[in-house]
């Protein structure tokens, strides 16, 4: 069993993780902006342009506010548990 000391602290978890869903989203970002531009190269209209961005970007948003809203409701839950508690003894 690792000692406290030696155990990574929540807050750096939370960091490293951060900095890792920030990176993918930066590299989903570039990725469809390439694919875009090579779609406008190859001479593609407005509306394959469009799809390609909504078809990227649409789930990516949702995935991010899905994760958000989770997160929010956890520590809602856990209030509420922990303050039941603390109500009991």
């Amino acid at each position: 069993m690792k000692t406290p000391e030696s155990r990574p602290s929540k807050r750096k978890i939370r960091a490293i993780s951060s900095l890792v869903l920030f990176c993918l989203v930066i590299w989903q970002v570039i990725r469809t902006e390439r694919e875009v531009s090579r779609l406008r190269a190859a001479g593609f209209t407005d509306v394959v342009i469009d799809s390609t961005r909504n078809h990227a970007y649409f789930p990516l948003f949702g995935g991010i506010l899905g994760a958000a809203l989770l997160l929010g409701l956890t520590v809602a839950i856990k209030r509420v548990l922990r303050q039941g508690r603390e109500d009991t003894q």
